[in-house]
Order: C-alpha cells, then structure tokens, then sequence
C-alpha cells in the first residue's frame, strides 16, 4: 500500500501529489508522508499549505484547494526545523499563534 516515503493507500486532492513529491525529495527533516482524512466544504480558495500543529511524529498540516481540505502528516525527528523548512521553501506560510 505505501510505495516510497508517501503513504498511497488513501486518496489525495489535485495537485498535492506534487507537492509531496517536492517535499520528501527535498526536505532533510521529513522522513515519511501520511496523506490523511479528505472534508469537503464551500467556497472558492486558491490551493494552500499550512502547518497546523506538532504532534508527537512531526507535524500536521492542511492543504485546502477549491471544495477540499486534506489533512497531512509529516513524519520528521525535528519538527521545528521541518516547519522553518516549509515557510523558507515557499511550500507553507507562516502564521503566528
């Protein structure tokens, strides 16, 4: 079911295929990627990545694009590194809590 560092057993929204592709090639921190549970809901929003919070694995982020949201999990041994990693890539924006 998992091929790679990218859990495929559950489905993903378009166009997050590439961006965790981007991610684990690229990425030193994150060592594995769980796609997980699909919402829908309304509105129109361009595609984003966002950290939400760290868990005891590494962190969960959402990705939200036009009618979805998708949760992800990063797996990485530092997940504040991982976290200044996606803001300095461009890949997640930063947001103070």
């Amino acid at each position: 079911m998992k091929f790679g560092r990218i859990k495929r057993q559950h489905g993903r929204v378009g166009g997050l295929d590439e961006l965790l592709d981007r991610i684990v090639r690229d990425c030193p921190h994150v060592s594995r990627i769980v796609p997980g549970r699909i919402k829908v809901r309304r509105g129109k929003t361009p595609p984003s990545f966002r950290v939400q919070y760290p868990t005891p694995a590494g962190l969960k982020c959402l990705f939200t694009s036009t009618g979805t949201v998708q949760e992800v999990f990063l797996i990485c041994k530092d997940a504040d590194a991982a976290r200044q990693w996606l803001i300095d890539s461009g890949i997640a924006e930063a947001h103070d809590k």
